[in-house]
C-alpha cells in the first residue's frame, strides 16, 4: 500500500539533494564473563580463568586501608609486574554496601590472575571478561545526526556495541531528567592508552551494571586516549536528526550515577585511564575542553565561575566551580592529580572556545492542510529564524519523514529563501508525518521542528445500479422496484474493512435519516450493499463513509440521489 516519493518546492534557493546513507549493520562481539568468590587471603597458585580475559575487576570488603595487588598470565606465558588494583571512589552503590570495587582493569589476554590482600578484607571476587572474541551478534546502527559546527562528533552506543538487555529503566531505575547545573570531570582509573577503548566500554557498562548494580552506565559520556568520544547512560530513543546528547527533549540532563549525592542536575565525563601521574593524551584533552565548551554554552554555564549546586532531589547544596573535579564532591582522587591541577587551565581554554557563545535559532514546521485527499501529495511549509524571529535565509534544512506503519526516512535538504521559508511534498497513500532539523552553523545552534502530521483521506465512491440517470444525474428506478444496489469502492485498499452506508429519505423539504449500516470491503476493497425500498417509493440520498485508522484519514463518498418514482 506504500509508495512514497518526496517532492521539495522552494520558495526561492537551491535545492541541494543529501541522502542519508542506509541504515548499517555491524557484528560485535558477546561479552563473556566469569564471577570468582576468592579466599580473603590469597591463593599460593595462581586462579585459572575459563577464557583469556581482556579485563578483570575486584572488589571486596574491608577498612578503607585495604587493598588487592595483582599480577596476570598471559596466554604466551609472559607474567606482569605486581600491581594495586586501583579503586574507584565515590559512587553511591559503594557506600550503601560497604564494598570497595577496583577501576576496569586492561589485560593482556591473561588466563590465569595471582592475587593478594593488603590489610583485612572479606567477600573478595574476581569478575573477569572477555569483550573482543566472544560470538558476533548483529547489531543495526541506525543514521545518526551530523555535528554541526563546534558540536562534537558521539560514538552511540549503538556504534560502541551496548548491549541493551543488561540496563534497567523502570522501577527505581526509570530515568530522572534535571535542568543541568553542573559538571564533573572523571577518571575511570583504567589502563592508561588503551587501544580498544570499544572493548573497555562494553567492559565498563558490565561492570557498573551487573557487578556494582546500576542501572546502566554511571558516566554521561566517557572520553578515550584517542579523543574518541563515547555515549555512555542512555537517556531517550533518538530519532534520526537528533544528537545523542544525555538529555531528554527539554535539554534537562539524565541523572547518572558517577558521584554520590551529586547525581541530578550534573553531568558525568569521564576520561579512560589513570591521570595520578601521567598526563592526559592531547587528543583526549582536546576533545574534552571542545565537550565543556559546547556544553557550557548550550547550558548557559560560565567555564570559569563558582556557583551553589543545589540537589534538586535531596536538597543539599554546595559551592563548586560549574566545571569540577570529582574529588572536589566526594572522598576520592579522581578525576587525577594531573588533570586536577590542569583544571583551572582547561577552564580558561573552555572559555576561550566558547566566547560569547553562540545564540539559539527557531525553526518552525507546520502542515499546509491537516488533511490530504489520496493521490495528492501532502504539503509541509515551515521557517527559520534567529531567536529574536529575524529570518535566517540561504540556510540548509534537513527534512525527515515516516509513513505510517515505517520508520524515518531523510528527505532531500532544502535550503532557505530570503525570508527564512521552505516547503515541501510528500507524494504517500498513509498518513505521513515529518520533522525538519538546523544543525547549526558557527554562529547559531541548531534547533528542530516540532513534528507535523498530514492524514491521507482515502477515496471512496458510491452509486446506485440499475437506475436511467436523468440530466442531473439522479438515477431513476421504475416503480415496483424492491430493492436499490448501492456499490463503491475504497482506495487505496483496505481489504477486510469497512465502510458505513448511510440512506436518507427527502420528505418533501428535507432529507430525514431512514439506514445506518456498515458493510464490509471485499477482496477487491469493494462493497455492496441491498437497500429495500419502501412500497411508497420516493426520493432517497445514498454516501459511504470510511471511519479513521491507524493508516488513513476518515473520508466519505459524495452523495448519490435515486429516486423509486410511484
Amino acid at each position: 500500500m506504500v509508495r512514497v516519493g518526496l517532492v521539495v518546492a522552494l520558495v526561492g534557493g537551491q535545492l541541494t539533494t543529501s541522502w542519508a546513507a542506509p541504515t548499517r549493520t555491524l557484528t560485535v562481539p558477546v561479552t563473556l564473563s566469569r564471577s570468582v568468590h576468592l579466599s580473603a587471603t590469597g591463593s599460593p597458585d595462581p586462579v585459572a580463568l575459563d577464557f583469556s580475559a581482556t579485563h578483570i575487576m575486584f572488589s571486596w570488603r574491608g577498612p578503607r586501608s585495604t587493598t588487592v595487588r595483582f599480577r596476570t598470565v598471559s596466554e604466551a606465558g609472559e607474567v606482569s609486574l605486581w600491581q594495586r588494583a586501583r579503586e574507584v571512589h565515590g559512587s553511591e552503590a559503594a557506600e550503601k554496601l560497604g564494598r570497595h570495587y577496583s577501576a576496569v582493569l586492561s589485560v593482556d589476554a591473561a588466563v590465569s590472575v595471582d592475587w593478594k590482600a593488603h590489610g583485612r578484607v572479606s567477600d573478595v571476587i574476581l569478575d573477569y571478561l572477555n569483550t573482543m572474541d566472544g560470538p558476533r551478534r548483529e547489531v543495526t546502527i541506525p543514521r545518526v545526526a551530523a555535528a554541526a559546527a563546534n558540536e562534537p562528533r558521539i560514538i552511540t552506543r549503538a556504534e560502541w556495541g551496548a548491549d541493551e538487555s543488561l540496563k534497567r529503566k523502570s522501577g527505581g531505575c526509570k530515568r530522572r531528567f534535571f535542568d543541568l547545573q553542573q559538571i564533573f570531570v572523571h577518571h575511570t582509573a583504567g589502563e592508561n592508552f588503551d587501544q580498544h577503548p570499544k572493548a573497555t566500554m562494553r567492559a565498563i557498562y558490565w561492570y557498573h551494571v551487573v557487578r556494582q548494580g546500576w542501572c546502566d552506565v554511571g558516566y554521561n559520556f566517557v572520553i578515550a586516549p584517542d579523543g574518541s568520544l563515547y555515549e555512555g547512560r542512555w537517556a531517550r530513543p533518538y530519532r534520526p536528526w537528533e544528537k545523542h546528547d544525555a538529555e531528554n527533549g527539554d535539554q534537562e540532563v539524565v541523572a547518572g550515577a558517577h558521584v554520590a549525592n551529586y547525581n541530578s542536575g550534573s553531568l558525568g565525563i569521564s576520561l579512560m585511564g589513570n591521570y595520578s601521574q601521567v598526563d592526559l593524551q592531547p587528543a583526549a584533552r582536546r576533545t574534552l575542553v571542545e565537550l565543556l565548551a559546547w556544553e557550557t554554552d548550550r547550558h548557559d554555564l560560565v567555564p570559569q565561575a563558582r556557583h551553589v549546586y543545589r540537589n534538586p532531589e535531596g536538597g543539599g547544596a554546595r559551592r563548586l566551580h560549574y566545571i569540577s573535579g570529582h574529588r572536589d564532591a566526594g572522598q576520592t582522587a579522581c578525576p587525577g592529580t594531573t588533570v586536577y591541577r590542569g583544571l583551572p587551565t582547561i577552564r580558561r581554554e573552555v572559555a576561550t572556545l566558547k566566547g560569547k557563545g553562540k545564540p539559539g535559532s527557531l525553526l518552525e514546521l507546520r502542515s499546509g492542510s491537516l488533511h490530504a485527499d489520496y493521490g495528492d501529495p501532502a504539503v509541509f511549509e515551515g521557517s527559520l529564524t534567529d531567536v529574536k524571529l529575524a529570518p535566517m535565509g540561504a540556510r540548509p534544512v534537513n527534512v525527515y519523514y515516516r509513513v505510517a506503519g515505517g520508520r524515518w526516512r531523510q528527505g532531500p535538504e532544502t535550503v532557505t529563501d530570503s525570508d527564512g521559508a521552505f516547503a515541501f511534498e510528500i507524494a504517500t497513500e498513509r498518513n505521513v508525518q515529518a520533522v525538519a532539523a538546523y544543525d547549526g552553523d558557527t554562529n547559531h545552534w541548531g534547533d528542530q521542528s516540532d513534528v507535523a502530521r498530514v492524514l491521507i483521506d482515502p477515496s471512496v465512491t458510491i452509486e446506485a445500479e440499475g437506475g436511467t440517470p436523468d440530466t442531473a444525474g439522479v438515477s431513476h428506478h421504475p416503480p415496483g422496484t424492491e430493492a436499490v444496489v448501492l456499490s463503491g469502492a475504497v482506495a487505496p485498499a483496505h481489504v477486510n474493512q469497512e465502510v458505513v452506508v448511510k440512506i436518507e429519505h427527502f420528505d418533501g423539504s428535507e432529507y430525514v435519516p431512514m439506514v445506518t449500516e456498515s458493510v464490509p470491503l471485499d477482496k477487491g476493497s469493494g462493497y455492496r450493499f441491498e437497500f429495500g425500498v419502501p412500497t411508497e417509493g420516493g426520493t432517497f440520498r445514498a454516501s459511504a463513509l470510511f471511519r479513521r485508522d491507524k493508516d488513513h484519514g476518515s473520508s466519505s463518498s459524495d452523495p448519490v440521489v435515486f429516486v423509486v418514482d410511484l
